[in-house]
């Protein structure tokens, strides 16, 4: 198993922070506003914002 450290939770938080800016991108280049990146938008900023709490415990 990967050890939990505030390193890994930073780079992890970090990838998930560009993919979530980069789903972003593709909603707002794209006609469609109801479409798959909409729903990857959400999902990926959930993640990213559970990430961040977890960083920010674990360095308290």
């Amino acid at each position: 198993m990967v050890g939990f450290d505030h390193y890994t939770l930073g780079y992890l938080t970090f990838a998930f922070m560009s993919l979530t800016m980069l789903s972003g991108a593709f909603i707002f280049l794209n006609k469609n506003k109801k479409s798959f990146w909409v729903k990857m938008h959400i999902v990926l900023s959930v993640i990213t914002y559970i990430l961040m709490v977890l960083t920010i415990l674990l360095v308290r």
